[in-house]
């Protein structure tokens, strides 16, 4: 009971002085980049120190205080994946897959959400990043099931609308084409079914 006791003491103790590391003003720079219309290569660079001092200080949301009351503002992940589509650049591409490799495993769903976009501006570089890596090809089916509508009869049609660039490289990239579609397949007998039943 005592190790117990000592140990969730250090732990809220690591969780105080990671807290303390956040500090509010890199995630309102990383937030004012976040915002532009047009995300400078320079200002990318710029941001991308951002994010890694806030991973260094594992900082993920940007709390802000109301009326004596904390909340989350928004998170590290959706404003680094909006700096990365607003500078839309192979670079941001490909630091926002090194960002998702960093993070592997983690239950944040923005991740996925941002992947997915950048993914339909430069599906062929990013294919050639993610290869067969199940982990980055479930999170990017995560990503198309979040960010567009469609069912069960016309997924496949939705998917190839939003990237019409897949059918000219299919036949390179056939074996990861082919588990996300069955993935994004799945999920959408498994709505289907849902709605079903209820």
């Amino acid at each position: 009971m005592k190790s117990l006791i000592i140990s969730t003491i250090l732990l809220l103790s690591t969780f105080r002085i990671s807290a303390q590391n956040c500090h509010p003003g890199t995630f309102r720079k990383l937030e004012i980049l976040s915002r532009k219309e047009l995300v400078t290569d320079s200002e990318f660079t710029k941001a991308l120190a951002l994010v890694k001092s806030l991973e260094k200080g594992n900082c993920v949301d940007y709390v802000k205080k109301r009326n004596g009351e904390e909340y989350v503002e928004s998170g590290r992940t959706s404003l680094f994946g909006d700096v990365c589509l607003k500078n839309n650049s192979l670079t941001a591409v490909r630091e926002y897959v090194n960002y998702m490799k960093r993070h592997n495993g983690s239950a944040e769903e923005e991740i996925g959400l941002s992947f997915e976009k950048l993914f339909a501006k430069h599906p062929e570089y990013v294919l050639s990043l993610v290869g067969y890596n199940k982990d980055l090809l479930n999170q990017l089916e995560w990503g198309f099931v979040n960010n567009n509508g469609f069912t069960s009869k016309n997924y496949r049609a939705v998917f190839f609308s939003i990237n019409p660039e897949i059918k000219i490289v299919y036949p390179k990239y056939k074996k990861a084409i082919d588990y996300l579609l069955n993935e994004i397949g799945e999920e959408a007998k498994d709505w289907k079914t849902n709605k079903k039943g209820k």
